[in-house]
């Protein structure tokens, strides 16, 4: 025994550079040359495709049912010469490669060798942080309206933390862009940037900005408000976002249930959430409507609760709770609370109806 699992160890060393190619044609002659040497001898195994297929198959794999089998001295030489060791060759051969296909695949999934350059729409996390990074994947596989492709992209030494529910990549560097080339940085939707130190998140961030396709959007998280400042000024565009569990525990000691509002509008598996969408440039120019106006049709109609308004060229950029006589127009971005995401349409005909309804 020990002699033969060194044999099959030695096959399945010298197939792992062997092309499936180049099996399947060893198959195709091995099984050819055994035909004609039992269609010589005269066997019946020989004289039909079907009973030749099948008898070739069980002799090969060693299964041997016994119901065929060779009858004359040629068929029975043919068979203990030719058919059986080289059968068992073949076979032994077959397993290896699988086995070392099926061993590299695992390697490249597991282990983050894996190339997801070619992926698109997806959500990219930067940096494991444990049980923190693990619950940012959670709530990103809880929101239905996002892609279900999520690639975390590591260079700590881990195997895939989540295998089988996430895409896995892992470097030597973020600063290498072939790293982040791997992870699918030219085709994400998003990317999120966590890890343990504000340092690491700001050379992320800027080795993120240079590769990145210009519609992805970048949010990374901070502990220090300094740091995210720095952030803001230097990559136009990026988010981010600052730890406020302090600022939580104050407001919650002087404003009693801050905390159980705030939690609500961020979960995303139950009750009302915040959500933001924007109105298309391609609505005409002229057609704006009242901040007022539109919230109320908003409640009345959708059940949904305008939180604020965000436009670029205001001096602020940022406004919650606008005045009531805020014009409100194309390639606003509105942030609402409600029990679902609106679309884009049902955003675009919510607006052309306050607007209707003004005039």
């Amino acid at each position: 025994m020990p002699v033969f699992l060194r044999l099959i160890k030695a096959l399945q060393a010298s197939t792992i550079k062997v092309s499936w190619t180049f099996l399947f044609l060893m198959v195709v002659c091995h099984s050819a040359l055994s035909w004609a040497f039992m269609a010589l001898s005269n066997e019946a195994v020989a004289n039909t495709l079907g009973t030749w297929v099948y008898f070739y198959v069980t002799t090969a794999t060693t299964v041997g049912y016994g119901d065929y089998s060779p009858v004359t001295p040629g068929g029975q030489w043919a068979a203990a010469l030719w058919v059986i060791p080289g059968g068992i060759i073949l076979f032994a051969s077959l397993i290896g490669k699988a086995t070392a296909n099926i061993s590299s695949t695992w390697r490249m999934l597991v282990q983050g060798n894996a190339n997801y350059s070619s992926l698109c729409g997806h959500t990219l996390v930067i940096g494991w942080h444990g049980e923190p990074t693990a619950q940012i994947i959670r709530i990103l596989q809880a929101d239905p309206n996002l892609p279900d492709d999520i690639v975390l992209c590591v260079t700590k030494d881990i195997d895939n933390p989540l295998p089988g529910s996430i895409k896995f990549v892992k470097g030597d560097s973020f600063s290498n862009p072939e790293l982040l080339a791997r992870a699918g940085i030219q085709g994400a939707n998003r990317v999120i940037i966590y890890d343990e130190a504000d340092e690491r998140v700001a050379t992320i961030a800027l080795s993120v900005f240079d590769q990145k396709p210009p519609n992805c959007h970048v949010v990374a998280h901070c502990d220090n408000p300094a740091t995210a400042n720095m952030l803001r000024r230097t990559l136009p565009g990026i988010e981010c976002t600052q730890g406020l569990s302090i600022e939580m525990l104050v407001r919650s000691a002087t404003d009693a249930g801050i905390s159980r509002v705030v939690n609500e509008l961020l979960a995303i598996d139950h009750g009302a959430t915040q959500f933001q969408g924007c109105l298309p440039d391609t609505l005409p120019a002229d057609q704006k409507v009242c901040y007022g106006e539109l919230m109320n049709l908003a409640k009345s109609r959708d059940n949904v609760t305008l939180l604020g308004v965000w436009r670029p060229s205001t001096q602020t950029q940022q406004l919650l709770n606008p005045p009531a006589d805020f014009m409100v127009g194309k390639g606003d971005t509105l942030y609402y609370m409600g029990n679902k995401r609106l679309t884009e349409e049902e955003l675009t005909t919510l607006f052309m109806s306050a607007v209707q309804g003004a005039s």
